[in-house]
């Protein structure tokens, strides 16, 4: 586990502005990035900046000065696929996929054989405001459209399968998440989870309304299922994060509204590594926090700005297999991953 002497050292190095060296700058020229880990030495580091990926020219082979020289002669310049709003992402097998409510798309990268796709449309039509996205563990992709008020389903080449829930008249949906059975859906506006079989897409439960107890939710936004099977759900307008089991029976919560290291403003997208720590991307304070299980502070990582490590209203996060750590940092237009460094023997995908 991250050792909680950090936070009181993490404390220090954000008020001397210290948490993320500046000089840590895209470099255009294709240069080593200067390593950024968090906390800072001589800390043992437990968060490593790994990449950014912001357009489909962040995964193709680099051209040489003559070859880029001859595209634009002959107009075949590679302008990229661009994101304008990531808001949601996940990762499996290698390939990450994004939502982008600003171009009402879905970007998809395959970086092991570094080819861009994207979804655009679900039954022949336009995709509106997709938000929520999950892929299974054999490459069906889940996805919400809020405005749309429709779950997709996709196959792993981004075609349409079929649609899911709609007849149990959903109002807003948006974070979604799902295991090897279930697909667990956020329903904002109903503030309430939706679980569905994925299969037949019939509604095997639901659970939570309004409220400010235990169980109960004002305005959730994200969902995630951790390696133990435990439903983690950011419960927005309550300040708070509640873990629930796969039956959404509630376990406990943790979170308060403030300014101080430690409570929400804007909490949005929630993650946990395999050792249980939990992350929560805060798009107000433009970073990452993590707590233990009992939702004490451990560290903190991000901070405003739009140099590397640095955010701007971040949404959603995701972790993998490997605990790399995908971050949409959606005012930056890109997508930022990290590794979670506890384990030394794992690999980044």
């Amino acid at each position: 586990m991250i050792k909680y002497f950090i936070v009181s050292s993490l404390i220090f190095l954000v008020v001397t502005g210290c948490v993320t060296s500046e000089v840590a700058l895209q470099n255009p020229q294709g240069k080593k990035n200067p390593e950024l880990v968090w906390p800072s030495p001589p800390y043992e580091p437990r968060i490593k900046y790994i990449r950014s990926i912001s357009s489909s020219l962040d995964i193709h082979f680099q051209k040489t000065w003559f070859s880029n020289i001859m595209d634009s002669l002959a107009g075949q310049e590679d302008r990229g696929e661009f994101m304008l709003r990531p808001y949601s992402v996940c990762s499996v097998s290698g390939k990450v996929y994004i939502t982008d409510p600003g171009l009402a798309l879905v970007h998809i990268y395959d970086l092991p054989n570094r080819q861009y796709t994207r979804i655009e449309k679900a039954n022949g039509n336009k995709l509106f405001s997709p938000l929520g996205i999950a892929v299974t563990a054999q490459g069906e992709i889940f996805l919400t459209d809020s405005v749309l008020k429709k779950i997709y389903v996709f196959n792993e080449k981004g075609e349409f399968l079929r649609e899911i829930g709609s007849n149990s008249k959903l109002e807003r949906p948006a974070g979604i998440a799902v295991d090897e059975e279930r697909a667990y859906v956020v329903d904002t506006l109903a503030h309430q989870i939706l679980v569905f079989d994925q299969k037949n897409g019939q509604i095997l439960f639901r659970f939570g309304h309004n409220g400010k107890g235990n169980g109960e939710f004002h305005y959730p936004t994200h969902i995630f299922i951790a390696h133990d099977k435990r439903i983690y759900v950011t419960d927005s307008l309550n300040f708070r994060i509640q873990i629930f089991n796969r039956d959404g029976n509630f376990i406990s919560a943790f979170g308060r509204f403030g300014d101080a290291l430690g409570d929400f403003s804007k909490p949005k997208g929630i993650a946990v590594d395999s050792d249980g720590n939990i992350y929560v991307a805060d798009s107000q304070f433009d970073n990452v926090q993590i707590f233990d299980q009992s939702g004490k502070l451990l560290l903190v990582f991000g901070g405003s700005g739009s140099q590397l490590g640095r955010m701007s209203l971040p949404a959603g996060i995701f972790i993998d297999r490997n605990d790399s750590v995908y971050v949409a940092d959606s005012f930056n237009r890109r997508v930022q991953v990290f590794q979670y460094l506890e384990k030394s023997s794992k690999q980044v995908d």
